[in-house]
């Protein structure tokens, strides 16, 4: 995942106007900071992602109606 930074406009950028805290990616926050138009606050860290939970056992299917319509024609006929 791209960098991601916290920064603080010094001039108006993407029509922000200056004082205003943004986020942009790393390349770009670099390129105008170097520029003299931002000025970099903080790094954002990426939230770790979690592992799968445990799920719950699985149903087991319910016969289907086809299943359900033989069973019922061979019970009529006894």
């Amino acid at each position: 995942m791209a960098t991601k930074y916290k920064v603080k406009t010094k001039a108006v950028f993407n029509g922000q106007p200056v004082g205003s805290t943004i986020e942009l990616d790393g390349k770009t926050a670099k390129k105008y900071e170097a520029l003299k138009y931002l000025e970099i606050i903080e790094e954002i860290k990426a939230k770790p992602k979690t592992a799968k939970k445990a799920t719950a056992p699985k149903k087991q299917a319910k016969e289907s109606s086809v299943k359900k319509d033989a069973k019922k024609k061979t019970e009529s006929k006894k």
